[in-house]
């Protein structure tokens, strides 16, 4: 599903590891362009190049072939323009500091007023179902809880791209899709609503939470397949139930099961 122009664009891009036992190709000839406001799910084997693509967005690497753009600028230039949020798999937040602290952080690197750090920490703690637990501390938060504040930290300054590595990874499995809804409602509450760039190895999860799919072949990674996904939004959890659902995560998966027979 096509929102707008494109935020973010991929072409015939490559990136190369050197290695002991000779380079390896983690991505080769990759070709992706994704629409601003979109929700993107980034699915494959192992190994397969999801993250790598996902970092190269972010900067966190650089392509050895090809070109990637972010909002019609490099990367870097992206980066230093904060254009992204980040959410790994684990949480990361800092135990000494309050789940408030923790929120207001970029923006406190920003150097934004305190009462203005303030303000906007407590309205996305707040949208994210925490505003009560503002004083308190990381370990006094579930697994659950934790993500959703450090789903507000990334989106405390706006960003208009949303990157997110296996951020429900760690989680199980009632909590991770109770969590799934919760980022749908961020997403679609957030203004400007972000692109959100989604990695997983879940292919319920993909379904359930993207516009689109996009399948990836084994090592080295490349675009196989993209699934548009055609579910109504919102989505909640009786969309789970829905024989259209059910549809497209047997599409997903024999898409999933060609790249493995190498098809």
């Amino acid at each position: 599903m096509m929102h707008t122009a494109p935020i973010i664009e991929f072409d015939r891009v490559s990136k190369v590891y050197p290695s002991g036992g000779g380079p390896v190709t983690a991505l080769h000839d990759v070709t992706l362009s994704i629409a601003a406001g979109e929700f993107i799910a980034l699915i494959g084997p192992s190994g397969c190049g999801k993250s790598t693509l996902m970092r190269l967005i972010g900067d966190l690497e650089q392509p050895s072939a090809g070109t990637v753009r972010v909002k019609a600028k490099t990367p870097e230039q992206a980066r230093r323009d904060r254009d992204y949020g980040i959410v790994f798999q684990a949480p990361v937040l800092y135990e000494w500091r309050t789940v408030r602290k923790n929120v207001e952080l970029p923006l406190e690197i920003m150097g934004r007023p305190a009462e203005q750090r303030r303000e906007r920490a407590m309205s996305l703690l707040r949208m994210v179902g925490l505003g009560d637990f503002a004083q308190a501390y990381p370990h006094q938060l579930s697994g659950g809880m934790q993500q959703r504040a450090a789903i507000a930290r990334a989106l405390s300054f706006s960003p208009s791209i949303l990157l997110m590595d296996e951020p429900f990874g760690a989680l199980d499995e009632i909590t991770r899709e109770r969590m799934q809804v919760e980022l749908l409602s961020i997403w679609a509450e957030s203004e400007p609503r972000p692109t959100v760039i989604f990695v997983t190895h879940s292919i319920p999860e993909a379904v359930f939470l993207a516009d689109r799919v996009v399948v990836m072949s084994p090592r080295p990674g490349r675009v196989q397949r993209i699934v548009t996904i055609d579910l109504p939004r919102p989505r909640v959890f009786e969309t789970r139930e829905a024989p259209r659902f059910f549809s497209l995560v047997t599409e997903v998966r024999e898409a999933l099961r060609a790249v493995d027979n190498g098809r």
